[in-house]
């Protein structure tokens, strides 16, 4: 009798212990700098250095000072999709007006992507989550047929807002290439915070191409994701300058 208490106490507190410890690995925090609203309405300061940002996450997507291009955060390293299309690591005393950023762990088995254009990608991944109420980061890796992206340049105050900035952008096609598609998903009900839906940037293998992603077809590509639990926000200063300007269309943003 003794030992049979003893080994039910054992087993109960070992899957106590599994409980505590299987937590983290199933959510993530997201750490936001700016609000894709203020952004969308022409506020590019910068709000928070990259060195900054480094501590609150290793993956994620966001813009430059100035909306000086695409940044794309992938194992830790920050990158610089510039409108030339070339691609640099970011230097830690550079500003951003917004980003998104968590430590990825990969915690959900998000599927294959094999043969779907970015429209089908969209929708599998959104079938697959767990709850769609939440939001996610996923990151997608492997080889696409073909991914066209995108990235602006920096803009000149008065700043204008994001829909007319985006209409000087730069269009990169790319075919036959391996990289990482990161993505943030966000619900209906946060347009103010995020895009709502999905906002994906890529970044190529060698780490020498890359933007926001307008079109994709992926070859051989696998997904994993995290839920998010948690939320930091870094409001803006200042009011936006355009409050009223109308929004870039979704996927634009």
């Amino acid at each position: 009798m003794r030992n049979r208490a003893h080994c039910r106490r054992v087993a109960f507190f070992a899957a106590a212990l599994w409980l505590v410890l299987s937590i983290p690995a199933l959510a993530a925090t997201l750490y936001q700098v700016g609000a894709i609203a203020s952004l969308a309405a022409g506020d590019y300061e910068g709000r928070e250095t990259f060195a900054g940002l480094a501590r609150h996450g290793d993956f994620g997507l966001g813009t430059f000072e100035n909306l000086d291009g695409e940044m794309v955060a992938v194992d830790g390293g920050f990158y610089q999709v510039r409108s030339d299309g070339a691609v640099r690591p970011v230097a830690p005393g550079r500003k951003t007006p917004f980003a998104q950023v968590a430590f990825f762990r990969g915690a959900l088995d998000c599927g294959r992507l094999d043969g779907l254009d970015l429209k089908a990608i969209t929708a599998a991944l959104t079938k697959r989550l767990p709850d769609p109420a939440r939001l996610y980061v996923v990151r997608a890796d492997g080889l696409f047929e073909a991914v066209t992206t995108r990235s602006v340049p920096a803009q000149a105050k008065p700043w204008p807002p994001l829909a007319t900035a985006i209409k000087a952008q730069a269009s990169f096609p790319m075919e036959n290439v391996q990289g990482t598609l990161v993505g943030v998903y966000t619900p209906p009900g946060m347009r103010a915070l995020s895009p709502t839906g999905w906002h994906f940037h890529f970044l190529t293998a060698d780490r020498r191409h890359g933007g926001h992603v307008l079109a994709a077809r992926a070859t051989a590509v696998k997904a994993r994701g995290d839920r998010i639990d948690a939320m930091t926000v870094l409001f803006p200063e200042h009011p936006a300058p355009c409050p009223d300007a109308p929004r870039p269309e979704a996927g634009a943003e």
